[in-house]
This record gives structure tokens, C-alpha cells and sequence, in this order.
């Protein structure tokens, strides 16, 4: 975990995390790619790969630009950096609801672009390991970004493919 915040753009002026915070996350096995739960649209699971996450933050001043397109909530400064901030509700065609006092952002940094974005969530649960044998292959045909599930606590868990989403949205 400590790797890839010390290797992104985002947080290079920030202190490590505590390495108790995240040796405490529950691993579902040995093995796999480690996943950002997080809550949106209620009960709705999702998750983004580890790898692309900056960092979670409880509020992010954003900008709102005129004309934009649905799927850009707009934009905010993070430290120096200009963020697209985006509508995942737009983006993944689903009913999500309106941002809330305790929402809370999700920075996202592609491996591919030199793009950052960040999205809101309702609540960010935790990290897990899944492992590609878990993971039932198959584009959700109204969210071509959602690129599979997996049966994760008596619920689905839709996992979103960041770099085709980021790469999609040309930012």
C-alpha cells in the first residue's frame, strides 16, 4: 500500500499512511490484486483496483464548469494538481444518489494517462484481495465499464475497470 502513494503525483507532498491503519484491513486470501470497496447508490458495492487510487478524501472544493458534459460534476485543485471530478452516476448509467455532507471523493491516477480524477461515494468500506479466479468475467451491458463481479458478503460487488473509464472520458 505504501508503494503506490509514494509513487503518484497526488501525494508526493504527503506523509506515508500508518502502517497499522492498513495492516489491520481484512485480505480475503493470499494472493490476487487488492480492491477499494466502496458504497454508492445505497446499497450498491463497487470497487476500483488499489493501484489507481491517490487517495480518499472527505471533501474536495470543486468548481463547477458551464457546458460540461453530464458525466463532469467539474473540476478541483489538489494541491497544485487540477482534478476532473466526475459523475459516476452518469458514467456507470446507474441511479445513484446526490452527493451528502458525508460523501466522500475518491482520487484516481492512471497507470496509462497523465490524467487524474476523483468521484464521489457514499462510503468507502474497505480494501480486499480478490483474485482473478474469483471474479466472474463479464461487462455489465448497460456499464460497459464495469468489467466483472464478485460474491462478496451476501452482496455483488461490480469492479470498474479505472483505466478504460479514465482512457473513455478523454480527460
Amino acid at each position: 500500500m505504501k508503494d503506490f502513494v509514494s509513487e503518484n503525483q497526488f501525494s508526493r507532498d504527503l506523509p506515508p499512511p500508518a502502517s497499522a491503519e492498513f495492516s489491520a484491513l481484512p485480505s480475503r486470501q493470499s494472493g490476487g490484486e487488492q480492491y477499494l470497496v466502496f458504497c454508492a447508490g445505497g446499497d450498491q458495492l463497487y470497487a476500483v483496483t488499489s493501484k489507481n487510487v491517490v487517495e480518499a478524501m472527505s471533501s474536495l472544493p470543486l468548481t463547477i464548469l458551464p457546458n460540461a458534459p453530464e458525466w463532469l460534476l467539474g473540476i478541483a485543485n489538489l494541491r497544485g494538481e487540477v482534478v476532473s471530478v466526475l459523475n459516476l452516476a452518469a458514467i456507470l448509467q446507474k441511479d445513484l444518489p446526490k452527493t451528502t455532507p458525508k460523501t466522500k471523493f475518491i482520487v484516481l491516477r492512471s497507470q496509462i494517462f497523465e490524467s487524474g480524477a476523483a468521484f464521489p461515494a457514499d462510503k468507502i468500506s474497505e480494501i480486499v484481495t480478490i483474485s482473478s479466479a474469483e471474479i466472474q468475467c463479464g461487462a455489465d451491458k448497460d456499464s460497459p465499464h464495469i468489467y466483472g463481479q464478485v460474491a462478496f458478503k451476501s452482496q455483488t460487488l461490480n469492479l470498474i475497470d479505472t483505466e478504460k473509464l479514465l482512457a473513455s472520458l478523454k480527460l
